[in-house]
């Protein structure tokens, strides 16, 4: 299952304008954070492709997964593309998902109907 740091989430989603979300994740709880990463990797897989045909890039399915666990619900991010970073990098990407709990779970957990119906492929 996909694993990523919540810095490097948190600042994805700052690229992609969700602030709120974007400090929410630092401080989200354990499951929520295996929940994220669950529904990350699910859009990479299942999810919309890029008009080349590929899937989209990781920070994007990170920053779409943390909004759609913070929110409760899918929707787009409020930036399509990022804006540029502020260069400079997060020390350390921080706090992962718990792997004895990720390794537990499902490999869909969290992606739920609305989800799946939001996002299919058309």
């Amino acid at each position: 299952m996909l694993s990523a740091g919540v810095e490097s989430i948190a600042e994805d989603l700052r690229q992609y304008g969700e602030p709120e979300t974007a400090e929410w994740i630092l401080g989200c709880s354990d499951d929520e954070l295996v929940r994220v990463c669950s529904v990350a990797e699910w859009l990479l897989y299942y999810g919309p492709r890029r008009p080349s045909g590929g899937s989209m890039m990781i920070g994007k399915a990170c920053a779409l997964a943390a909004v759609y666990v913070h929110d409760g619900s899918p929707r787009e991010l409020a930036r399509s593309r990022r804006k540029p970073s502020s260069g400079v990098a997060p020390q350390s990407e921080g706090r992962r998902p718990d792997e004895e709990l990720q390794t537990s779970m499902p490999r869909e957990y969290g992606v739920g109907d609305d989800a799946r119906k939001y996002w299919a492929r058309a």
